[in-house]
């Protein structure tokens, strides 16, 4: 099954209100798919920070497209054989972390298209070509129009590095690493008032560039501030989110009995 407008088209939609997804850290379908259920736009599979082995990794992206759910996978790093293998399995795109200079940005383009825009391999009986039911036509036009390629900035050098990055054709989406990042400058937490002019720098030149730009949410009164930036798309933990709604539970239970 697949959404008649892919998230592909969704980023790019400008007049439209911004997306949110949310990153799924363990390899558990019923979580994907509660995710969807639950009204969030795209769910991106956490290959650097959670554990996917890659039967998991199929199983969860196989719950995603039951419920029309679009996937990305973030990788755990720049690594052609795994890009092949995330869009193998039937992942609607791939994020990559900490990319710094417009070469790596390259070779992580050239591993998601393929020929001639790119050199992934094509495989007749992966699940992304339905096991040999699709033809190799059918797939090419699929991954083509539909498949997302984002790299993530949250480096020194990827942000000194950025407007070459951005020269870069085929990459979708500027996911900005705001707490690594925040890391880099030595600052305590994404959320300090001195990352500002920093993030405003970042979406300003992704927005000129004529490209898409995401950030993590970690306070959500900064959604607006952020809205007039041009981030177009939001990212949640659907874990961390859990996290804080488990120990709102406990803890007006335990308010209300008295403990």
């Amino acid at each position: 099954m697949q959404t008649k407008t892919s998230l592909k088209q969704r980023l790019h939609e400008k007049d439209a209100p911004p997306l949110l997804g949310a990153f799924v850290g363990l390899a558990e379908p019923a979580l994907v798919e509660m995710a969807g259920r639950a009204g969030f736009d795209f769910i991106i599979l956490d290959g650097e920070h959670g554990c996917f082995h890659p039967v998991q990794l199929e199983e969860c992206l196989r719950a995603a497209d039951l419920i029309d759910l679009p996937a990305l996978v973030r990788l755990a790093r720049m690594d052609p054989v795994a890009i092949q293998a995330a869009l193998d399995s039937g992942a609607e795109g791939i994020q990559i972390p900490s990319m710094e200079t417009p070469l790596q940005t390259q070779r992580a383009v050239a591993a998601s298209r393929f020929p001639p825009l790119g050199g992934r391999g094509y495989g007749s009986t992966t699940r992304a070509a339905a096991y040999g039911f699709r033809t190799r036509k059918q797939v090419m036009d699929k991954a083509k129009s539909r498949d997302v390629v984002t790299i993530q900035i949250e480096t020194k050098a990827g942000v000194e590095n950025l407007d070459d990055i951005l020269k870069v054709e085929g990459v979708d989406s500027i996911f900005i690493g705001s707490s690594d990042l925040s890391l880099e400058f030595g600052y305590e937490t994404p959320g300090t008032p001195e990352m500002d002019p920093i993030l405003a720098d970042i979406t300003s030149r992704v927005a000129q560039a004529g490209k898409v730009c995401g950030v993590h949410l970690v306070d959500w009164h900064t959604i607006e501030k952020h809205m007039r930036l041009g981030v177009r798309y939001f990212t949640v933990s659907a874990l961390a989110v859990m996290g804080v709604s488990l120990r709102e539970l406990t803890g007006e239970f335990k308010r209300q009995v008295g403990a």
